[in-house]
């Protein structure tokens, strides 16, 4: 019998099918912080962990590949994996998420502080995350290709605040931890440039994130990398899903918010050290851009 309305309905590949009934994702624990000199000796955990480097230098050592860390890296770190973290002088500003792809509630909710060190866990058998059987997250470990940083950045952020808000991995933080999850998926499998192009574009997002200050010159930047400014800006947005100018700007909001979280500056201040015009231009552009005005959100 037809249903109501019946129209066709075209499903996923079976991957994506295979994804859907399997990931139950589940947050333990979620930060953003910033850490002076610091060492996590080597140790296993039982979930996954997850760290993004916003500012600051390391060394990383991940199931036995040592690898530098630096500002707009992203590492994964699998259960049961040994691994090693040291942050240099003068401190690491990093976010981190550690989770269950699959909750379960009789092993999901305890502490997700091991400390380091811990390299046995097989006492604890149970406690263990299962594996996962997914072709392509099953090769992510270490330091990945993560895309847009600002994307990376801002949704994490969105995560923290929501589990911390909460204390507990709420539909939200859950739903958020998805679609952090299927931008790394759809980075690893869909982006339609060469390794080359991954290569160019990515290391001129890390140059404008550095470069929040400064006004963009699309045709230099793009000169820098050996392309035409409408071919440079053709596969920037091809990869990342957004403009350079786009890029810049969103990178003046975070540094603006980074400003109004940690320092003492005005806000006439910031916006001068931003290049906006006058503080009345930075306060409608960044109301704009987050919803409140930098007095509120410093404030809140």
């Amino acid at each position: 019998m037809t249903l109501p309305g019946q129209q066709p309905h075209h499903p996923p590949p079976s991957i994506e099918k295979d994804r859907l009934l399997k990931l139950h994702p589940y947050i333990r624990e979620a930060n953003e912080v910033f850490r002076p000199t610091w060492h996590i000796a080597p140790r296993r955990l039982f979930d996954f962990l997850l760290v993004h480097i916003l500012k600051g230098t390391g060394r990383f050592t991940v199931a036995g590949n040592s690898f530098d860390i630096a500002e707009g890296d992203v590492i994964w770190i699998p259960p049961d994996t040994l691994h090693e973290m040291y942050g240099h002088s003068p401190g690491t500003h990093i976010q981190y998420i550690h989770f269950d792809l699959f909750y379960d509630p009789l092993r999901s909710h305890w502490s997700a502080h091991i400390p380091g060190g811990t390299t046995d866990l097989t006492s604890w058998p149970d406690q263990m995350h299962p594996p996962v059987n997914d072709p392509v997250m099953d090769t992510w470990c270490g330091k990945l290709s993560a895309g847009n940083p600002v994307l990376i950045t801002e949704t994490l952020r969105r995560i923290i605040l929501e589990f911390n808000r909460n204390q507990t991995s709420g539909p939200i933080a859950t739903g958020l931890l998805f679609q952090l999850i299927g931008h790394l998926l759809r980075t690893h499998s869909d982006s339609p440039l060469t390794a080359r192009q991954t290569d160019i574009v990515e290391k001129a997002m890390r140059q404008i994130q550095r470069e929040s200050y400064q006004k963009m010159k699309l045709e230099k930047l793009a000169q820098q990398h050996g392309l035409s400014a409408p071919h440079f800006r053709k596969l920037f947005r091809a990869h990342f899903g957004q403009s350079p100018r786009e890029t810049h700007f969103n990178a003046k909001i975070r540094t603006a918010s980074d400003f109004l979280t940690y320092s003492d500056l005005t806000v006439s201040e910031i916006a001068d050290r931003l290049g906006f015009t006058n503080v009345h231009n930075f306060s409608r552009a960044f109301s704009k851009a987050t919803g409140q005005s930098p007095s509120t959100y410093r404030n809140g």
